[in-house]
């Protein structure tokens, strides 16, 4: 059995003492029970938000469900969802099939953020409904959908949409079978109840880990292709297809790599205030956040990659299509959404986590996080609200010889963003009710392979690695 040395530079740093098993499960299960006031107002708060969010999508469809250009910034919403309840969940995945051990407390939060994409679907329905069709008086307009039915764009995008969700929460439950029989074991009432129906028989067996380990597997594979594919779908549908001559083959990447850069922007924040008002110090330590930082960090540089990338086509490229693509999506009336946007989601955060006493704390870490989503939400405005904004009879010319006046939100639109986004935090905070905020046997399973140890003069974890 091979082991690694983790060194922390100060006291601040000195990982905490190991917990027993026993103590760490009737710990973290107590923790669904017994919420804070502070907890219910929020609750509260945010549950309201996302029914006023719905009431409002609900009469923006009765008033102007016969008008598309209205409905960019609900366009915006559904993949700035996507990214965030999306690629969440890729936390609980990628670094666990890398045998990361900091990652153990992390991964429960993270795959909680699946069950957030019922707020991605419900603002899906309208847009689906309102979506031109293929063909339009003989007119096929152009899409990746060549010689296909015409309402395939509708069926597939919300078939891939609910097929995500369904994935994502099965991996959750792949990975939550030990903790239900934690419940059954330390729960009491409709909890127990619950863990000892979901729990189906769950006593540790060797065979019952190996099947664990591969549903984890096999769920976080399927989850990662059906991503990629959603959100190849949701920029050509949603984005692309509704501009005349706007090809980018590097869009549909683009976004879904500002989509893992969300997800663990939000993971973040989650794991945040979690472990600050749920008392969780003993067990989400500073590593944890160390490493986020690190990844984060990385995607902030792809962020800047990936753009560059599809900005520099259009750049030297010069054709009526290109230049028509940079004055909607660049220069054109969003040209200062598009600024604020680069400056949140990579100028901001870049010299913010540049330091590594940022990326080991916390606080900082948050703002950060806070800053990213900001600047992500503003540059998924500036790519579908321009995109929503063409009328409908300029879909079929070859390029856009018009660039539209910018559309600005409406008291419908604001409401619906501050719905969707109190949607996806509600439905986490609602979770974490059910099922413990963090995996009970991922963090006795921390404590199995890891121990604080003196290291020259400071303070560090050695880690076992039992493959």
């Amino acid at each position: 059995m091979a082991s690694e040395a983790i060194a922390h530079e100060s006291e601040h740093h000195a990982p905490p003492p190991q917990v027993a098993a026993e103590i760490i499960a009737r710990e973290l299960v107590a923790t669904t029970t017994g919420a804070s006031g502070r907890f219910k107002v929020w609750a509260w708060f945010l549950g309201i938000a996302s029914i006023a969010g719905i009431v409002a999508l609900v009469l923006k469809f009765i008033d102007q469900s016969d008008d598309s250009t209205k409905w960019g910034y609900v366009a915006a919403m559904v993949s700035f969802l996507l990214s965030i309840a999306g690629g969440a969940p890729m936390v609980a995945m990628a670094p666990v099939m890398a045998k990361a051990n900091w990652v153990r407390p992390v991964t429960r939060i993270a795959s909680l953020f699946s069950f957030a994409g019922v707020a991605t679907i419900i603002m899906l329905i309208p847009l689906v409904a309102i979506l031109p069709p293929l063909v339009t008086e003989g007119a096929r307009r152009r899409t990746i959908w060549y010689m296909a039915p015409d309402y395939s764009p509708h069926v597939w995008t919300t078939l891939s949409l609910v097929l995500l969700l369904v994935t994502g929460i099965a991996l959750f439950y792949s990975a939550a079978l030990p903790d239900f029989a934690s419940m059954r074991d330390h729960a009491t009432g409709w909890r127990q109840r619950l863990g000892k129906r979901l729990a189906r028989g769950w006593v540790g067996t060797d065979s019952q880990w190996r099947t664990l380990r591969m549903r984890i597997g096999m769920f976080g594979t399927f989850y990662f292709l059906i991503l990629v594919f959603v959100n190849f779908l949701v920029t050509s549908d949603f984005g692309q297809s509704l501009v005349p001559g706007w090809r980018d083959a590097i869009l549909p990447m683009y976004h879904t790599v500002s989509g893992f850069q969300a997800g663990v922007a939000g993971v973040v924040i989650a794991l945040y205030f979690s472990r600050k008002y749920m008392k969780l110090e003993k067990y989400v330590h500073l590593d944890a956040f160390w490493s986020l930082g690190r990844l984060l960090f990385a995607l902030t540089l792809l962020w800047i990659y990936f753009f560059y990338s599809s900005f520099i086509v259009f750049w030297y490229g010069r054709s009526e299509n290109d230049i028509a693509t940079l004055n909607l999506q660049v220069r054109g009336p969003m040209m200062g959404v598009f600024i604020a946007g680069m400056v949140l989601i990579w100028v901001v955060p870049w010299w913010i986590l540049i330091w590594n006493k940022v990326r080991r704390g916390t606080g900082a870490m948050v703002v950060g996080s806070f800053i990213i989503l900001v600047g992500l939400l503003l540059d998924r405005i500036r790519t579908f609200v321009p995109a929503w904004s063409v009328p409908p009879d300029q879909i079929h010319e070859r390029w856009l010889k018009v660039i539209p006046e910018a559309y600005w939100p409406t008291l419908f639109d604001v409401l619906i963003m501050a719905g969707g986004i109190s949607m996806v935090a509600f439905i986490v905070m609602m979770m974490t009710r059910v099922l413990p905020v963090l995996s009970v046997w991922q963090v006795q399973e921390f404590n199995l392979l890891s121990k604080p140890i003196r290291y020259i003069r400071g303070h560090a974890t050695l880690v076992a690695k039992p493959d």
